[in-house]
């Protein structure tokens, strides 16, 4: 944006604001131009405003304690952050949002970001003067590379699913923030990424991030400690994970050895294929996709409930030559039964998992295990009954 001063002839032109109309004004003009950076950090404000005084012809104020007012005030102004986990809305591209984006009206519950513990203070000191209760207030003092929020108001913006990930995968464990990332980039959210989930989960249309656009982030924060923590949690995130217990059966599989997993290759999340005109799975079953799936090795997991899947249910999922290896609730709760059913897919994908007498990887995947507890949501099938339960 610019301001003008059209009896003085001077404006004052912000060039990198993303609003900016440039200076439209003739050669009679003295323009000071500055950034964004220049007017957050208050010595630079300082001088900036020191010199449009000069240019305007008006002595900078000098009223008792009116430099601590006026910090206070740029402290509010130009460190608001305000970020609202919910992360509602799906993120199509870098900067724009699709039409479930929040307003800042709407808006009465939030969390704070800020960058130290005082900007924090006057953050949810403005917040709660316009009426909003503040849950919590978080500090980051990392990078904040560009594409870390989208605008929702005035006075308010949002954390994008991007920086959500780059700040959660240097605060959480690492199973953990892999978990994080491949909900993120998938199509369910739970309480981990939306505060308000405390029951049950949601299930959504489309992911609202993916690897590609995280890879693509984390090169703005190229050659900090926490990109590069955050590259190596994203190594392990999957695209189009479409459950929690089909995340939580990822992340036992395919984590490191060194992290309590048994090292298997990344699985294909929620995959459903089509070759010679048939379906795998087919529509003659309930299920509308693989849990996890290896398509070349024509292996799958599929999670099946309490239970295991009907004669019929079974033929489709194994369709196409497909061999499915089913996992219920007591398969996944019990660390022996889920042992087996682990090696019994390295034998049909042909790869070596950790011994079992290994105590160093039974040590790790027992703190695993303990660290990181078993989805028990009801209807967490891939069938559209389940499915349906959480739209």
């Amino acid at each position: 944006m610019a301001l003008y001063w059209p009896e003085q002839r001077v404006a004052l032109d912000i060039v990198d604001d993303p609003y900016r109309r440039p200076f439209e004004g003739d050669d009679s003009y003295t323009v000071l131009r500055v950034t964004c950076a220049d007017l957050r950090d208050y010595n630079s404000y300082r001088k900036v405003m020191k010199r449009l005084c000069e240019l305007l012809g008006r002595e900078m104020p000098a009223l008792p304690r009116w430099d601590d007012t006026d910090r206070d005030l740029g402290d509010m102004l130009f460190c608001w952050d305000m970020e609202e986990e919910l992360l509602a809305g799906s993120w199509t591209r870098e900067s724009d949002v699709d039409s479930d984006m929040p307003s800042q009206d709407t808006i009465h519950n939030v969390e704070i970001l800020a960058a130290d513990e005082e900007s924090g203070r006057h953050m949810k000191a403005f917040a709660e003067h316009e009426g909003r209760y503040v849950r919590n207030v978080s500090i980051w003092d990392g990078p904040t590379p560009e594409g870390s929020y989208a605008d929702i108001g005035p006075t308010m913006r949002m954390s994008t699913p991007e920086f959500f990930f780059l700040r959660k995968a240097n605060q959480l464990p690492f199973a953990d923030a892999v978990s994080m990332g491949n909900e993120l980039c998938g199509k369910f959210r739970t309480s981990c990424t939306q505060y308000s989930l405390t029951d049950g989960y949601d299930f959504l249309a489309k992911p609202r991030t993916n690897k590609a656009r995280l890879r693509k982030y984390l090169r703005g924060a190229r050659g900090t400690k926490e990109c590069k923590r955050a590259k190596r949690v994203l190594r392990y995130v999957v695209d189009e994970c479409s459950s929690p217990m089909g995340n939580y059966l990822y992340v036992l599989l395919c984590l490191p050895r060194s992290h309590g997993g048994y090292g298997i290759a990344h699985a294909v999340m929620s995959g459903a294929f089509e070759e010679h005109e048939q379906l795998m799975p087919a529509s003659s079953g309930p299920y509308l996709a693989y849990d996890l799936c290896w398509p070349d090795q024509r292996v799958a997991i599929q999670y099946t409930g309490a239970s295991k899947p009907s004669v019929r249910a079974l033929e489709a999922l194994n369709a196409g030559g497909m061999h499915t290896i089913c996992v219920t609730d007591k398969d996944a709760e019990d660390p022996e039964l889920f042992d087996k059913i682990a090696r019994k897919l390295a034998r049909k994908l042909g790869v070596a998992i950790p011994e079992p007498d290994d105590k160093q990887w039974l040590a790790a995947r027992k703190r695993l295990r303990r660290r990181l507890e078993m989805p028990r949501y009801a209807c967490m099938r891939l069938t559209i009954d389940d499915i349906s339960e959480h739209r």
